[in-house]
């Protein structure tokens, strides 16, 4: 419903004084306003702001009040600039896994990408998602990895997500493309200030430079994107790929491994002068990551099976949680 869409887009489309206790609301709006309309007829903005205050969210209908804020809530809603969460595009995956959480605007590279979304098949139906993600400056067994990945991903039809960060984000991207897929890249920065081959959506307007806080969000949003997310490269408690993979973990997000340590090959720099080989893959693994273990010299053929094997506990993961109320908060 359009009303609802441009609603969102007016609370949230500006960039300013986000963050979770003020994002956390909008499945409450939507939730009050979605509970008083009948039928398909729109409501008129006064039945929206008087139920809005009403149901206690007074400050959200002072905002909306402001007829410039809803003119160009409007504009980036008809011209599919954004996907709000009361968009049926919007992501249900990101809906599923962080549940309030969840962003209320996504800004888009591509216009197409607010009917057609890339994340749907051509029944509507939501495909399946593998992340790929990893260290920056990896070896250069990481980065094969990822581009393997990154392949086995588009040969079975699944849908990348990645960051679209140097190393194995892009080194997975390059993969996914390669085989001929898609990929979709959530971005850390504005969509203006990004380069991506692919899709593209961030949580940040437009013109909003890259930040390191707005790169750990995006982390997030990866892992609840995917089914499953690979960690092609990291550093045992050091940079980014690190810390998101262990947040995932512990937010009970589905991450894989990649393991190719156990016959004596490093997968860091940092690793291959110390010696320390596997610290990162095994400590992930013991967290409660799933490990796909390959042999570096079959590699080629035994990464496809393993990341069978992993899309297979990633949903048998996957319904676990929903069934056991993990994922409850999605209200």
């Amino acid at each position: 419903m359009r009303v609802l869409s441009t609603v969102i887009a007016a609370l949230y489309g500006d960039g300013e004084g986000r963050g979770p206790s003020r994002n956390s609301r909008h499945t409450q709006i939507l939730s009050c306003l979605r509970r008083g309309i009948e039928g398909e007829t729109e409501p008129s903005w006064n039945w929206i702001l008087t139920t809005l205050r009403r149901e206690g969210f007074v400050t959200e209908a002072v905002q909306l009040m402001d007829t410039r804020r809803i003119t160009q809530a409007e504009v980036m809603v008809d011209h599919h600039e954004i996907i709000t969460s009361a968009c049926p595009s919007y992501p249900q995956l990101l809906l599923n896994h962080m549940g309030r959480s969840a962003p209320p605007v996504l800004w888009v590279s591509d216009p197409s990408m607010a009917v057609t979304p890339p994340w749907k098949d051509e029944n509507g139906l939501d495909r399946f998602t593998v992340g790929g993600v990893g260290c920056r400056q990896p070896l250069t067994v990481g980065i094969a990895m990822a581009r393997a990945a990154g392949s086995w991903s588009a040969d079975r039809g699944y849908l990348g997500v990645s960051g679209a960060a140097a190393g194995c984000d892009t080194a997975f991207g390059d993969g996914v493309l390669a085989g001929r897929g898609d990929v979709l890249h959530f971005l850390p920065c504005g969509i203006n200030h990004g380069r991506w081959l692919g899709y593209a959506v961030s949580v940040c307007p437009p013109h909003e430079p890259f930040s390191a806080g707005r790169a750990m969000e995006r982390n997030s949003l990866i892992y609840a994107m995917a089914h499953f997310t690979l960690v092609c490269s990291a550093r045992f408690r050091m940079g980014g790929s690190w810390q998101g993979a262990a947040a995932a973990i512990k937010s009970h997000q589905a991450v894989a491994v990649a393991d190719w340590t156990s016959t004596g090959h490093a997968a860091s720099l940092i690793e291959h002068n110390q010696g320390t080989y596997g610290v990162a893959q095994r400590a992930l693994a013991n967290l409660g990551a799933y490990r796909v273990a390959v042999d570096l010299a079959s590699y080629r053929e035994e990464l496809p099976l393993a990341l069978d094997d992993a899309m297979a506990w990633a949903y048998d993961f996957r319904a676990g949680a929903a069934n056991s109320g993990l994922f409850a908060n999605a209200g």
